[in-house]
């Protein structure tokens, strides 16, 4: 009799020799890989995988979000990161927050300009390429797959599509609208059809002529801070330019035979490093179906 598959997984282990790259759509890991193959690091994968999945799956991360970076250099062992988090506008102050009837108790709604902060990604690209990167790839190089995708069109894949639609729903029970770039006869793309954003591809590409100031600077920033202010939010030019990516110690747990770094607050990192020490002290059945326990290497 042929002995259980010991993981759990109808999908087995990836096993390789010389690198791979993991992400929910294929046609980002595939990019991923081709950077590989160039010459490039696991840096410059990361930061092209990214802008692929900013146009192959908006609904989960975007160059008008946020980015954190974990990088292991091979050379010195050591584990570097960066926290590129933006801030909230300097003109949004507690007072200000009080004056327009919010608190603590009473937040703005999910669809609020006052959530906005200062979009983080962009920079974190470029400074990610910039102080881990291999040198053998430029920006252009590493963005110009997620450009291409974005101006000549890609299949919306099944799961990615089912999430748009409903993140339009969302948006419509709220009084909004998804932004028409990412809309096709002004409804979100069906699971198979091909979908282009050359608006996003030019954004793209202002980002590879000019670095982080096309972004945070010039006719991108004024965009952004447009359609906050338009909103009822207080972003300002000021906010955009004055924007930076910080240098960060990261945070690790020794877990049975693994050690598993994060980035340190505000991420949510430290979440995950806590859940694993509290899974620590919690008895885990094993595939035979007695109980094992294992006391924490750590105290909580």
């Amino acid at each position: 009799m042929q002995a259980d598959l010991v993981f759990s997984s109808r999908r087995s282990p990836v096993i390789c020799l010389n690198g791979c790259v993991s992400s929910c759509q294929p046609l980002a890991s595939n990019i991923g890989l081709e950077i590989l193959k160039r010459g490039g690091n696991a840096a410059d994968a990361a930061v092209a995988v990214a802008a692929a999945l900013n146009v192959t799956e908006p609904t989960s991360t975007g160059i008008g979000g946020d980015a954190f970076c974990l990088f292991y250099d091979a050379a010195t062992k050591q584990v570097r990161g960066l926290n590129g988090s933006g801030r909230s506008p300097k003109a949004q102050t507690l007072e200000l927050m009080e004056r327009c009837g919010f608190s603590q108790s009473n937040p703005p709604h999910d669809f609020h300009a006052l959530n906005v902060t200062v979009p983080g990604a962009a920079a974190c690209w470029c400074d990610t390429v910039t102080l881990f990167g291999s040198k053998k790839l430029s920006l252009a190089d590493l963005l110009q797959p997620a450009i291409d995708l974005a101006q000549n069109g890609f299949p919306v894949a099944e799961i990615t599509a089912y999430q748009w639609a409903k993140g339009a729903e969302s948006l419509r029970a709220a009084g909004r609208e998804l932004g028409g770039d990412l809309l096709i006869n002004n409804q979100p793309p069906k699971h198979g059809q091909v979908m282009t954003n050359p608006n996003l591809a030019r954004t793209l590409q202002e980002l590879v002529l000019h670095g982080r100031t096309g972004f945070y600077e010039g006719r991108i920033a004024q965009a952004v801070v447009d359609v906050v202010q338009e909103n009822g939010g207080v972003m300002s030019l000021d906010d955009m330019k004055n924007h930076i990516t910080t240098e960060i110690t990261p945070i690790y747990i020794d877990y049975k035979t693994v050690r598993v770094w994060e980035v340190p607050p505000n991420s949510q990192g430290m979440a995950a490093l806590i859940a694993l020490n509290i899974l620590e002290n919690v008895p885990i059945k094993d595939r035979s179906g007695s109980q094992q326990c294992q006391l924490p290497a750590h105290p909580g």
